[in-house]
């Protein structure tokens, strides 16, 4: 079990949260995440919506049939067997398209209700919870996180905590510097049959912080988990609940859920992963749920997108000071990975993106690093778009 979780660690913590103005990285974690995340793509910003921000009246002239077949070459050279696209423009869905097989032995296509594991672009939406608490003053950067009087006081492990323990604050998990390691292993994928309260318990007692909060980062899945239960603590409500009534609802959001962990648990509309790498079906994905638990459509983080980048004409969730870390910008990027899924998503106003495919292997960098490169290029170097709602003017 330990070399499958230290493997492991590479790979579902594989993302970088990037700030993509000014092309700086904000979580320099590891040369995955430089060489993914330093492509963040062109500034697809434009002044202002044109009066006719297509730029062609005839919608079948401005189609967009180049970014399909180029999406179908680059699933063909990595044996992609599905995946879904959407593109967004001036608050628009104006791409929605469905590619390949959901399930390759039942010979079930994807199609726009297809539903994925979306791995590490959880985490935008646990942060987009934890900043919806802290503007409404429930929460506040510096609490403290273990001890007396602290957000989720002496419940876990053995007392006493360790000094340095309790110094670890709310800021600190945020930014992924509570001084928490993975080694010798991600505690997220240690024993399936642990609990969220036993995987805590085992870190606070049997593990020293390697640094003192606040003063080095390292990417920890372990510290969103917590923010999971900090928001269950806070809000009264399971972590799963809180973000759908709290988050999504407001965003019209209606077919996300937590993922379940075997084939048979698997959500009506749940495409099949693959992978000769690791099992997909071997992991605790349910326990990942406040890093990397939630399953989405294309459709669903298409919304998500147009309301997190602090663009007016659809009204974001939270106003433009009270997004906090990456989301204070509007214009960041976010990749997830974990066997059988591989995801990449760019938030900007007027262009944002998302893809989601249901195969993961060991060459995940190469294959999320060459999907964005893809689309960003196709994005970047266009002169005429349609401007009809693919969604809504149906």
């Amino acid at each position: 079990m330990k070399n499958i979780a230290c493997l492991l660690v590479f790979l579902a913590c594989f993302l970088s949260c990037n700030k993509t103005e000014d092309d700086t990285t904000i979580h320099d974690q590891n040369q995955a995440d430089q060489t993914s995340g330093s492509n963040t793509g062109d500034n697809f910003n434009e002044p202002e919506e044109p009066d006719n921000p297509g730029g062609n009246q005839d919608n079948d002239a401005a189609n967009l049939d180049d970014i399909t077949s180029g999406f179908e070459s680059v699933m063909n050279i990595y044996r992609i067997p599905g995946a879904q696209v959407a593109i967004t423009r001036f608050n628009k869905i104006i791409y929605l398209e469905s590619f390949g097989k959901a399930d390759i032995q039942s010979n079930i296509e994807v199609n726009e209700n297809s539903v994925f594991r979306i791995a590490a672009i959880s985490k935008p939406i646990t942060l987009t919870a934890i900043s919806k608490l802290v503007s409404e003053g429930n929460l506040h950067l510096d609490d403290l996180i273990f001890g007396q009087e602290s957000l989720l006081g002496t419940t876990y492990g053995d007392l006493p905590y360790e000094d340095q323990e309790e110094s670890i604050t709310l800021y600190h998990l945020i930014e992924h510097m509570g001084g928490f390691s993975n080694d010798p292993n991600d505690i997220m994928f240690d024993d399936n049959s642990l609990t969220h309260s036993d995987l805590i318990a085992k870190v606070l007692d049997e593990r020293s912080l390697t640094y003192s909060p606040g003063t080095q980062y390292e990417y920890s899945n372990f510290g969103y988990s917590l923010l999971g239960r900090i928001i269950e603590k806070v809000s009264g409500m399971a972590y799963e609940d809180y973000v759908k009534e709290m988050i999504l609802a407001p965003m019209n959001i209606t077919g996300m859920n937590i993922s379940g962990n075997t084939k048979t648990d698997a959500y009506e509309n749940e495409v099949t992963y693959y992978s000769n790498w690791m099992d997909p079906y071997s992991m605790n994905v349910s326990r990942m749920d406040s890093h990397g638990g939630w399953i989405a459509s294309t459709k669903d983080l298409a919304l998500f997108a147009m309301n997190s980048d602090l663009e007016a004409s659809v009204p974001d969730l939270l106003g433009p000071d009270e997004g906090l870390s990456y989301l204070q910008s509007g214009n960041w990027n976010h990749n997830g990975a974990l066997p059988g899924s591989l995801t990449v998503m760019q938030v900007n106003y007027p262009i944002s993106y998302v893809v989601l495919t249901n195969k993961g292997e060991s060459n995940f960098q190469e294959v999320i690093q060459a999907i964005r490169t893809y689309m960003n290029d196709k994005i970047g170097n266009r002169q005429v778009w349609p401007n009809n709602d693919v969604v809504n003017d149906l």
